[in-house]
């Protein structure tokens, strides 16, 4: 009958909602954290995790806050600190930073401003570009 009919497209239709309402975020789609996991790119990786996010930048590295909030449009910006280094040799040893970036599709785009104490300057590293589930390439640093 149409009434039956009708109360099947709306419980399907329902179905559908809930369904898409419970789905985890994806890096594919609009999510409101960081997808966790690995994210690589030429000389640049991202580890995300629930507790801290780690980033490697050439030979240099750091460490922020985890579970990235992301805003409508993907954007974040995190506070940690990052130490510059050659190999295992640390130069001017950790400084406060800041991570801040975009996530659009499957790529993380993101930069650094970092306070170089010392130099009394903030200096800026990037923008690079990561994608999600990949490996970096190309870090090779002097041991």
């Amino acid at each position: 009958t149409m009434t039956s009919r009708l109360s099947m497209r709306a419980n399907i239709f329902a179905l559908l909602v809930f369904t898409a309402a419970c789905a985890t975020d994806s890096p594919m789609s609009p999510a409101t954290t960081l997808a966790l996991g690995d994210w690589g790119g030429d000389h640049a990786d991202v580890n995300a995790t629930a507790t801290a996010t780690f980033v490697s930048l050439n030979c240099s590295f750091g460490t922020f806050a985890g579970n990235v909030s992301l805003d409508a449009s993907g954007r974040f910006a995190v506070s940690g600190n990052w130490n510059r280094s050659v190999g295992p040799i640390q130069l001017n040893g950790q400084m406060p930073a800041q991570l801040s970036g975009q996530v659009i599709g499957n790529t993380l785009t993101f930069a650094i401003a970092v306070n170089d104490t010392i130099a009394k300057q903030v200096s800026s590293l990037g923008p690079v570009s990561v994608v999600f589930g990949k490996q970096a390439t190309g870090q090779v640093c002097p041991v």
